[in-house]
């Protein structure tokens, strides 16, 4: 019996991975359809159907869906957001995350690619729209993840003696916004795209913080950085560059640094032997299908960039499960 019990939950993890992608349709559905803001307050199946013309049918089955993957209570035939779905799912909700979601659902197709890219280890030049509704939901995306992952950091790193920062390649700004709002002393300058500067602009000007903000819009391979910064905050960047092209980006920042300055590279960054995080390894498959030659990074591989361009007193700390710092400084 024992190994019979043993088969059983062997059989049901396969099934569990074989079947994710269900689970995540029911979501995506119910988050781009409208329903959880509907959910807000207790409503029938046929209440919702009414609200967005959908059949009476299919909006029961996926109201019983969202119940079956918890993120929904059902009570007398009436469905209700739970406390994560009221959190996370609903615009304005204290976590946020339709935008991240939305850029999620868009890798469909990229990630039926799989076979293809794990065959010739590259998407290649496949183009991907990164413009307009698409451009802003993966930079809002960013947003929705960071506005928790960045109290993490202040948690984290002591940030009170620096005086002039760069958010490299640093979206909707909002590591930024945050450590400005905790240290009235920092100043801010966003490196990023013209059009993600746009976006960014929103987001400081929302925040209060744009008499303190500066902008540079260009391509961080290779165009200025500007100098003079006593710190250099990285946050997920390296996970869509090379090795060599990391390595080189790492080189400039420390170029861009004043003596004695700090980069805080934040990654999913892996164990030096890659068999963890889960999190950071199946990160790297995403890499795969979406960027020429992306990845996700050991300790080890990073500290050569920083040790090869200069920097001292390398060092890790361990936001979460799957996100981790590195820490070094130029000398004095």
């Amino acid at each position: 019996m024992d190994n019979l019990q043993q088969l059983r939950d062997w059989t049901g993890r396969i099934s569990g991975i074989a079947n994710g992608y269900k689970l995540s349709q029911v979501l995506f559905t119910a988050l781009n359809g409208g329903v959880f803001e509907l959910l807000q307050s207790p409503a029938t199946a046929d209440e919702v159907a009414n609200a967005l013309q959908w059949s009476k049918r299919g909006t029961a089955m996926l109201l019983d869906g969202l119940v079956a993957v918890d993120l929904v209570d059902k009570q007398d035939k009436r469905y209700c957001n739970n406390e994560v779905a009221a959190a996370c799912l609903v615009e304005g909700g204290a976590a946020y995350q339709g935008h991240i979601l939305r850029h999620s659902n868009a890798s469909w197709d990229a990630w039926k690619t799989l076979p293809e890219r794990v065959r010739t280890g590259t998407c290649g030049d496949a183009s991907e729209d990164w413009s307009g509704e698409a451009l802003r939901n993966f930079i809002l995306g960013m947003r929705d993840i960071a506005q928790i992952s960045a109290r993490e950091v202040l948690e984290m790193v002591d940030l009170a003696g620096y005086t002039n920062m760069l958010d490299l390649a640093g979206g909707p700004a909002t590591y930024a916004i945050t450590f400005l709002l905790a240290h009235p002393q920092l100043r801010a300058t966003l490196f990023d795209m013209p059009d993600v500067i746009d976006i960014a602009r929103e987001e400081v000007a929302a925040a209060g913080v744009q008499d303190r903000f500066n902008y540079i819009a260009g391509d961080c391979m290779r165009d200025s950085l500007d100098d003079g910064y006593d710190m250099v905050f990285m946050s997920n960047i390296i996970h869509s560059f090379s090795l060599e092209e990391n390595a080189a980006l790492v080189k400039r920042v420390y170029e861009a640094l004043a003596p004695g300055g700090t980069i805080i590279i934040k990654d999913f960054i892996l164990e030096n032997d890659r068999t963890g995080p889960a999190f950071a390894l199946i990160f790297a498959l995403h890499m795969l299908v979406h960027t020429p030659a992306g990845n996700t990074y050991t300790f080890d591989e990073i500290k050569d960039w920083t040790d090869n361009a200069g920097f001292v007193n390398g060092r890790a700390a361990s936001l979460t499960p799957q996100t981790r710092l590195w820490v070094a400084e130029k000398p004095a």
